[in-house]
């Protein structure tokens, strides 16, 4: 269902069981890929206020809160709309709230560089009229820091990794995080952080595509938070950037 002049969009969804990781919670990965088959459902509808007023566009940055777990067959409502107009990018906005008690369960901004025939394109003035200005978390910039009690792991890209663009999907990067913080915990490293996450930020910076041999590193930046790095080892060249804070040792017996 839409309001009357289509600016929030709002989706029904039933978490399904496939969505749930080993602590029986919807995972970072999922999460992105809920928002990511929304962002791509409103275009099909013909009174949302984007359709056939943006070309097309590439994500390039994400930022999450997690303000609450989701189960299977928890039904949520999936709210998204235009939260920011820049020059050649704007903002996704996006809520999921649980239908049950209405709680807000995660908070999401998601950039996207509006692309023409020949690069990024002008996002047209008239957009900011269709701005809302509704709760989103704030945009993460990048800090470089010193890499302290670093760990590093790397893999290649498989080839279900890709979409049908024939890169690595957005939500793929954030599973990249996701594991890696894990492992490192299970490795017993410092740089390792167990347990519900209270944020997670992503920059997409490069395409990354099957076969190719990645590396991640990631280090302490804080008492609950990590940096990461996703590099190729042979050039160096970085594809993504991601930052994470470590949630309340509370939020886990929600």
């Amino acid at each position: 269902m839409t309001d009357p002049v289509a600016k929030l969009v709002k989706i029904d969804h039933t978490i399904r069981g496939i969505e749930t990781d080993a602590s029986s919670t919807v995972g970072p990965g999922w999460i992105a890929r809920m928002l990511e088959r929304v962002r791509w459902s409103v275009f099909g509808l013909e009174t949302f206020a984007l359709r056939n007023r943006v070309v097309g566009g590439v994500a390039r940055a994400s930022a999450f809160e997690y303000l609450e777990p989701l189960r299977a067959d928890d039904e949520v409502e999936i709210a998204t709309w235009l939260a920011r107009v820049g020059n050649t990018s704007y903002d996704f906005g996006h809520a999921i709230s649980r239908l049950s008690d209405q709680a807000v369960a995660v908070r999401a901004r998601v950039t996207v560089v509006h692309i023409g025939p020949d690069g990024p394109a002008p996002v047209g003035a008239d957009l900011a009229s269709t701005v809302l200005d509704e709760p989103v978390p704030p945009a993460v910039l990048w800090q470089e820091s010193e890499r302290r009690s670093s760990w590093t792991r790397q893999w290649i890209v498989r080839p279900s990794d890709q979409d049908s663009f024939r890169h690595v999907n957005q939500a793929r990067y954030v599973d990249y995080i996701d594991d890696t913080r894990q492992l490192a915990s299970m490795a017993g490293e410092a740089a390792g952080i167990e347990g519900p996450l209270e944020s997670l930020s992503v920059e997409y910076l490069r395409e990354t595509h099957a076969g190719q041999l990645v590396r991640m590193q990631t280090w302490v930046t804080g008492d609950e938070t990590r940096a990461f790095e996703l590099t190729e080892p042979e050039t160096g060249q970085v594809h993504s950037r991601g930052q994470i804070r470590k949630g309340p040792a509370s939020q886990a017996l929600i």
